[in-house]
């Protein structure tokens, strides 16, 4: 799994590639966590993601919940990886009121 930090204005993009599973949650924990840190808006970009189990997803959840509580947008660049929306389906986390608009139309430039 890899982490790949841009600028968008003043939003934090972090792509996100590789595989998103239990054996890379610390790692992608670590980067969530100091994403959210910076205190503006963020932006992934998941397209690269070739594997994706639920600790993925609870991460995704919670960096939502978060951005959510604090008043920031968290929004989605690109395609959702297939592996990624076959998990969010799977697990039902697709339908989660933070995630269904994360998850929604295939295309986006956010």
């Amino acid at each position: 799994m890899e982490l790949t930090r841009t600028e968008d204005g003043n939003r934090l993009v972090l792509a996100v590639t590789g595989k998103c599973t239990v054996e890379n949650a610390a790692a992608l924990r670590q980067g969530l966590l100091e994403a959210v840190g910076e205190g503006r808006p963020l932006v992934l970009d998941i397209s690269g993601v070739e594997e994706a189990d639920i600790s993925f997803l609870q991460l995704l959840l919670a960096t939502a919940l978060t951005l959510d509580r604090d008043g920031r947008k968290f929004d989605r660049r690109g395609p959702v990886a297939e592996a990624a929306l076959h998990a969010a389906r799977v697990a039902g986390f697709n339908n989660t009121p933070l995630l269904q608009p994360f998850f929604a139309d295939g295309e986006r430039n956010g």
